[in-house]
């Protein structure tokens, strides 16, 4: 079960396991839930507790960059039957959780979530923690896409597992020094909107 941020069924506290998460450890809890972001909570319905947690931006166009993540820009200019897609910036299994396939099952129920609320395009901004570390130089858009598609690294064997696909590459898309370090700067946009 889902749970949204701002909804009578989501309790305070768990806000607190956003300083969990292992993607974007830097965001700000209050910018999390300002302007067309928001907190999901993945809740088992067996024990009613939170699992997995996940980030999202909703908007009317497809992020190329966490600048536009973390930009209130769009905010005035969307209301909620105009929203055309939901991007996943950050799904992370909460460290109590023993519930195998949490954020699997987390980002099935979150596109069925926005669905029931009339939304069809569902997609990531991700981050390729591994590829400093497996390129001496940046590598041509090309390279990085068969890279991917091998499944190499933990958030690609992710989301492809899922049955995501790679819908774009995106250079100089987060330019904090955590992912310069790690991939200069570059990110992906993985597609779920065919899947369910």
């Amino acid at each position: 079960m889902i749970i949204e941020y701002g909804t009578p069924a989501f309790k305070e506290e768990w806000l607190d396991y956003v300083q969990q998460d292992p993607v974007h450890p830097s965001i700000p809890l209050d910018i999390r839930i300002k302007g067309t972001r928001t907190i999901l909570a993945y809740l088992d319905t067996e024990d009613g507790e939170p699992h997995a947690i996940i980030g999202i931006k909703l908007g009317d166009k497809l992020p190329q960059n966490m600048e536009f993540i973390l930009s209130d820009d769009d905010a005035t200019e969307v209301v909620d039957d105009n929203y055309m897609f939901a991007i996943f910036y950050s799904i992370f299994k909460l460290e109590h959780s023993t519930l195998k396939g949490a954020g699997a099952i987390a980002i099935k129920e979150a596109k069925q979530h926005y669905r029931n609320k009339g939304m069809k395009r569902f997609f990531t901004l991700s981050p390729i923690p591994s590829l400093r570390k497996d390129f001496k130089y940046i590598p041509a858009e090309r390279a990085i896409k068969k890279y991917l598609n091998a499944g190499t690294g933990s958030v690609s064997k992710f989301h492809l597992s899922n049955g995501a696909t790679i819908h774009a590459i995106h250079y100089n898309a987060d330019m904090s020094p955590q992912r310069i370090f790690e991939s200069w700067g570059i990110m992906v946009n993985y597609d779920y909107c065919d899947y369910l």
